[in-house]
């Protein structure tokens, strides 16, 4: 019976295919570890540390702010929004005016004033998340610049509550 096969070839093909399973996948493993360190160290040299003068000068411009230009706080402003209609926003902010310029209470109410108007008039779907939030900046900047006749030069918003 030359044309049976032995009872034990079976056995040994499988050990065998187990085996050569097991290295490739070890070989491969490393290939994959060995390529994973080279990538690693060809980006870390491409990377360059930020520049420390960047610090330095957001700390100068910061300084110069604070130092050069006049800080008008507002009363909050808390009104009802057009939609929905039990929708309530409390704003608390600040005018920051160019150097050596100084608001006068009156201009200082009439851009609150200005404020409350625009405010009554938005809905909550035109402040919601980040873009919203800095599209309402924007707005009450250009608002404050028109009624100050430029003296204006920020909006500084340091609470924004909205009640629905």
């Amino acid at each position: 019976m030359a044309g049976e096969p032995a009872k034990g070839d079976g056995k040994e093909k499988k050990d065998s295919g187990v085996k050569t399973l097991l290295v490739a996948g070890i070989i491969l493993t490393l290939v994959a570890a060995g390529g994973g360190w080279f990538l690693g160290t060809q980006i870390g040299k491409e990377i360059a540390p930020p520049p420390v003068e960047q610090k330095n000068e957001a700390e100068k411009t910061a300084d110069t702010i604070a130092s050069n230009s006049s800080v008008t706080v507002l009363n909050p402003i808390l009104t009802n929004m057009a939609a929905p209609n039990n929708a309530w926003i409390r704003v608390e902010c600040s005018l920051v005016s160019q150097p050596g310029e100084v608001l006068s209470p009156s201009v200082a109410a009439e851009i609150s004033n200005d404020f409350l108007a625009f405010l009554r008039n938005s809905t909550i779907a035109q402040i919601k998340g980040a873009s919203g939030l800095m599209n309402l900046r924007e707005d009450l900047v250009e608002r404050a610049r028109t009624r100050s006749k430029g003296k204006v030069t920020n909006v500084l918003i340091s609470s924004l509550v909205v009640e629905q």
